[in-house]
């Protein structure tokens, strides 16, 4: 699953509020480096919506970096909130550390339904992510799983509204054909 971001004056699919070409896209094309711990972040899930494993690659520390990410991923990535940045001004700390905590959305598409359910199921992943700034430039290091009784509202996009990857399509002619 290769997307391209085609629509470039489309809103970025990271929840930034701005266009792709304001926001994430000079990252994933390698124009530019991430200023901040909460930029790479939006960046590397706006890679996570488009299937960039080179991007998400590129940008992980080497210290946790996996060799390879498996492309055939199932989950449909479709909201993003972040939630608190620490320190609060996204500057480099003492240690060249900085944490994001955010909550994503997402469609799994091979989940395993109960009996009479559509095949696809929604579900959400809140993680407090840690960044360093090491060389001049922020990577993601590792991120760990918050298990949160509180629920997001996130909505899925209507069958003819845009679709949240940026394709330019409409929702059920793009993403929303496989989820359910």
């Amino acid at each position: 699953m290769d997307k391209s971001l085609k629509n470039r004056s489309q809103t970025c699919v990271c929840g930034s509020g701005k266009n792709t070409t304001e926001c994430c896209l000079a990252l994933l094309e390698g124009v530019e480096l991430a200023t901040s711990a909460v930029q790479l972040m939006r960046s590397r899930y706006t890679a996570y919506v488009l299937g960039n494993d080179e991007y998400l690659l590129q940008s992980w520390h080497v210290s946790t970096r996996p060799q390879a990410l498996n492309s055939e991923n199932t989950l449909q990535w479709y909201g993003l909130k972040v939630l608190n940045v620490s320190p609060e001004n996204d500057t480099v700390s003492a240690n060249n550390t900085a944490y994001v905590e955010f909550v994503a959305a997402f469609i799994d598409t091979n989940a395993s339904p109960s009996p009479g359910a559509s095949a696809s199921q929604a579900g959400q992943m809140h993680e407090r992510s840690r960044f360093l700034f090491e060389d001049g430039r922020w990577f993601y290091v590792d991120g760990e799983q918050i298990a949160s009784a509180a629920h997001y509202n996130f909505s899925l996009p209507g069958r003819n509204d845009p679709c949240y990857c940026a394709s330019g399509k409409k929702f059920k002619k793009c993403c929303g054909k496989n989820s359910g």
